[in-house]
């Protein structure tokens, strides 16, 4: 796109932001990106000549006939005898210029009123714009100029990531595009996914199989009933199993759900768990526990027993328990993505797995056991690192959020309640990408947690359509709007069609009303009364 004039400088010009006039037919939208040439700038006590680039974020229109003054009569009056002019006014935010080194600089000083504003050419945009143009993954292009792609620096990585948005904002789209892109680095991915959002990425969005499949790994406790992908759908998946009798005693109370103010379930669990050798699963305890309830010497315990028997049943229902481990040395190979699908188990399960997960990871880091970086991306963070409260997992998390960079551990924080979540997890995340927002509450632990997120971006978030985002923070240069585009695995996380489902819904049920029996009348019993 060539560098065209829109306008003129006018009115008082700061050096962070300017009014320019433009008017009703080249007016430039808002969001569009200028460029101001020659602005006279100091540079080491020299004058140099800069071209300072800017965005628009406001285009508004004024009459000086039409005042808000007059009653609708009046304007009608007016409008029948003369042709007013509409004057075309719009405001800038500047947003800096590149030295010798491609480097973003503020200027120090301001244009001048009467110098000419242009639209900034798309080879601008993209020296401005992108980081690393070796190895940058690409997630769209521009929010007013898709054409200009955006590519996210690596490196930006290294202090963690964390990605917000409202539900339906597209999210989980974003996350697989930025995943499907990182993967062919090098990268180690562990992805914990509770919802089956990434299932689904060995398979090309349009069918077939995706340019990844050979790299992807999907993990899954067996016997979960009612998931929405078959293991055909998402191209197979292996068993992840967990061996109940390494599990500590805490670990345990854990997984069934005793609250640690439970002291006597929590000590008839333990002498049963004493009583037991060898292998042994959920079973063998709850068999254990039985016994109790009847044998024990005093009323009291056999009735601890019989109460704790209630917890440890809950977990004969998941398959989970198993003879073995997910092997370590399979999650953090090079360029290989685990996804671990945790959909469909009861809570508690799920926090057990994501703790056990992150330590695993975390033990072999800092023994020096990790030999390539490994990209820890959490789902549902809110869930798992809870703003109010101490979950079973928030411990692990915080750890690797604070030190995990200084042995490769980088997490990506994913979340859609940012007011909800640990706030000493959410600030260690030192780049965001935020999508839309609309919550108070949310909006606020998101300004609070992101030092790069001006004003300016902070109010457009309400604003953002869906696809469409800020980053903020080293992923790039200077904050960035954009829309994201260009993903090509397959999406576990995107809404249904209701519409169609509930036609679907109908369809069925007139077919088996239209295909039931009438019932025959039973004449025995039928009388003119």
């Amino acid at each position: 796109m060539p560098e065209e004039m829109v306008g003129y400088i006018v009115g008082q010009v700061e050096t962070g932001e300017f009014v320019f006039v433009t008017d009703t037919e080249t007016y430039p939208l808002r969001y569009e990106y200028l460029v101001v040439r020659d602005v006279k700038e100091k540079i080491n006590g020299e004058e140099e000549w800069i071209d300072v680039l800017a965005q628009v974020t406001r285009i508004s229109n004024r009459s000086d006939i039409l005042s808000d003054a007059l009653s609708f009569d009046e304007v009608e009056t007016i409008i029948s005898k003369y042709s007013g002019t509409t004057k075309v006014f719009g405001k800038a935010k500047v947003l800096g210029y590149l030295n010798d080194r491609d480097e973003v600089m503020m200027p120090r000083s301001a244009a001048i009123p009467s110098q000419k504003v242009y639209t900034a050419s798309s080879e601008r945009l993209s020296r401005f714009f992108t980081k690393n143009r070796g190895n940058g993954i690409n997630v769209g292009g521009l929010i007013t100029r898709e054409d200009v792609t955006v590519q996210l620096d690596p490196n930006g990585f290294r202090k963690h990531v964390a990605i917000i948005a409202q539900t339906g904002a597209g999210k989980s789209y974003l996350v697989g595009l930025i995943l499907e892109n990182l993967l062919p680095l090098g990268a180690t991915v562990v992805v914990l996914d509770p919802n089956s959002d990434y299932v689904m990425m060995k398979n090309h969005r349009e069918g077939g199989s995706s340019a990844i499949r050979d790299n992807v790994t999907i993990y899954r406790p067996p016997g979960i009933k009612g998931r929405r992908y078959s293991d055909e759908d998402i191209g197979g998946a292996e068993n992840y199993t967990v061996e109940f009798n390494k599990l500590s005693e805490n670990e345990i109370f854990e997984v069934a759900g005793i609250n640690e103010d439970w002291v006597h379930l929590r000590g008839i669990i333990s002498d049963a768990l004493k009583l037991l050798e060898g292998t042994y699963g959920p079973k063998q305890l709850l068999d254990r526990l039985n016994w109790m309830a009847i044998n024990e010497e005093t009323k009291q315990r056999q009735d601890y027993a019989g109460r704790a028997a209630n917890y440890i049943r809950r977990l004969l229902g998941y398959e989970i328990w198993g003879s073995a481990n997910i092997p370590l040395d399979e999650l953090i190979q090079p360029k290989n993505m685990s996804i671990i699908d945790l959909a469909g188990l009861q809570r508690n399960v799920t926090q057990y797995i994501v703790q056990k997960t992150l330590a695993d990871v975390w033990n072999l880091a800092v023994t020096g056991q990790l030999p390539y970086p490994v990209f820890l991306i959490l789902e549902e963070a809110h869930n798992f690192a809870p703003a109010d409260q101490r979950g079973f997992s928030t411990g692990i998390i915080e750890r690797i959020a604070a030190e995990g960079r200084k042995f490769g551990i980088f997490l990506m924080v994913i979340t859609q309640r940012p007011g909800k979540i640990n706030s000493n997890v959410l600030s260690q995340c030192n780049s965001q990408i935020i999508m839309r927002l609309t919550n108070p509450e949310d909006m606020k632990a998101t300004r609070n947690s992101s030092e790069g997120l001006s004003e300016d971006l902070f109010n457009d978030l309400p604003g953002l359509n869906k696809g469409e985002a800020v980053i903020v923070g080293d992923l790039t240069k200077i904050p960035t709007m954009i829309k994201v585009s260009g993903r090509t695995t397959g999406e576990g996380g995107s809404d249904i069609d209701l519409d169609a489902a509930l036609n679907r819904a109908l369809e069925d049920y007139n077919r088996g009303k239209r295909m039931k029996p009438e019932e025959a009348k039973d004449k025995e019993y039928e009388t003119e009364w």
